[in-house]
C-alpha cells in the first residue's frame, strides 16, 4: 500500500499486481545478465591509437577541443556509496578543461562499461541502483539536494582519481532503464536540474497513472516536463531519446501508452519502421526531430525487457556521442 501511495503522490503508478511476475522474471534475468557481463568484463582495456605521442605528428594550430592524451591503460571504478559507483574508461580525458558525466539509473555498473565501450563515449558514468521496483528509486531523491549531493561526490572521486588533471565537470547526462525512470522525474522536478541537464536518455522506462482507467484517461501533468525537454530538444538546445518494447500493462499506461500521449502532446509524427537490430530487436516505429529521438520495438516478454538496457550502446548511447564529439569535430576543421 505504502508503494501505491508513493507513485501516486508523484503522478506516476508503481507495477500493479498482475504485471509483478513478468518483472520479477526480468530481474532475475537481469541478475543473471549481469553476472555473465562481470564474468566477461576481464578483457584488455582497447589499444591506444598509435599516432598519440607528439614525435610523429605535425603540431596543430588550434588545439583548443583535443582531448589531452595522458598514460591510463587501466579503468578506474570507485564506490560512491549509497548504491552508486563511478567508472572512469582507460580513454577517459578531459578536454579544454572540462569533462561529462552520465548518470544511469536501474542496472549494475557493468552493463554501462559495456555500452560505454560499444560507444567508446568520452566521458564518466555513475550507475545508480536501489533494487527492483519504483519506490526506491522515487524515495532516493524526495530530497531536492539529493541530486547536488550525487554530483558533488562523482566530481570528488574523480579528483581523487588524479585523471582529471585539474578538470572540471561539463556536461551531465541522465540515463536510465525501467524504474529508474522514477529517479529521473524526482530530478527534473527542479528547474535548476532542469537547465543543469544536457541529455536525457530512457530506455523502457516512461511511466504516468490513469486519472480513470475505465475511460483510459491519463494524468498528464507529470509529463509536462518532459514534453518542454522535447521541446528543446526538438531545437537542439538538449538531447532526448527514448526507446521502449510493447509490453502491456494493468492498471496503469504502459511504456508503449505513455510515448504515444508525449509524441500527441508535442505534436510528433511517427514515421513507420521495418528494421531488425541490435540483435532480434524489430523497430515498429521511428520519430527524429532534432534531437529529440524514440524509437518503439516489438516485444512482450522478459527478454525483450532486458534487450532495452544490453542494447542502449546502440540504440541510445550514439545519439549522446554525437551530440558530445561536435566540439571536437568543429575543432578539427
Amino acid at each position: 500500500m505504502r508503494l501505491r501511495e508513493n507513485a501516486r503522490a508523484d503522478g506516476l503508478r508503481p507495477v500493479s499486481l498482475n504485471a509483478r511476475p513478468l518483472l520479477r522474471l526480468a530481474g532475475r534475468l537481469a541478475m543473471g545478465l549481469m553476472t555473465l557481463a562481470a564474468a566477461c568484463s576481464r578483457e584488455q582495456p582497447p589499444a591506444r591509437p598509435a599516432d598519440v605521442g607528439t614525435h610523429a605528428r605535425t603540431p596543430r594550430i588550434s588545439v583548443v577541443e583535443t582531448p589531452t592524451q595522458f598514460e591510463n591503460t587501466t579503468p578506474y571504478r570507485a564506490n560512491l556509496g549509497n548504491g552508486a559507483e563511478l567508472f572512469l574508461p582507460p580513454w577517459f580525458a578531459p578536454r579544454a578543461g572540462r569533462y561529462d558525466l552520465i548518470v544511469h539509473f536501474h542496472g549494475l555498473g557493468k552493463l554501462q562499461e559495456s555500452n560505454l565501450e560499444h560507444t567508446k563515449l568520452d566521458a564518466a558514468v555513475v550507475s545508480v541502483n536501489h533494487g527492483v521496483g519504483t519506490d526506491a528509486y522515487g524515495n532516493a531523491f524526495k530530497d531536492p539536494r539529493a541530486f547536488a549531493d550525487l554530483v558533488a561526490a562523482a566530481e570528488e572521486e574523480i579528483d581523487k582519481s588524479t585523471r582529471a588533471h585539474g578538470a572540471k565537470l561539463g556536461r551531465i547526462a541522465l540515463s536510465a532503464w525501467s524504474a529508474g525512470f522514477v529517479s529521473i522525474s524526482k530530478i527534473l522536478n527542479d528547474p535548476v536540474n532542469v537547465e543543469r541537464i544536457d541529455a536525457v536518455l530512457l530506455a523502457d522506462g516512461f511511466f504516468t497513472s490513469f486519472i480513470d482507467e475505465k475511460k483510459h484517461r491519463m494524468n498528464v501533468t507529470p509529463l509536462e516536463k518532459f514534453a518542454r525537454i522535447a521541446d528543446s530538444a526538438s531545437r537542439d538546445e538538449k538531447l532526448f531519446a527514448i526507446t521502449h518494447s510493447s509490453i502491456p500493462t494493468s492498471g496503469y499506461p504502459s511504456v508503449t501508452e505513455t510515448v504515444a500521449k508525449l509524441l500527441e502532446m508535442t505534436g510528433s509524427a511517427k514515421i513507420p519502421l521495418d528494421t531488425t537490430g541490435p540483435g532480434p530487436m524489430h523497430a515498429l516505429y521511428g520519430v527524429d526531430q532534432g534531437s529529440f529521438h524514440v524509437k518503439g520495438y516489438e516485444g512482450v516478454l522478459a527478454g525483450d525487457h532486458i534487450r532495452q538496457i544490453t542494447s542502449m550502446g546502440e540504440t541510445l548511447w550514439p545519439y549522446l556521442k554525437t551530440r558530445w564529439d561536435r566540439p571536437r569535430l568543429d575543432a578539427a576543421k
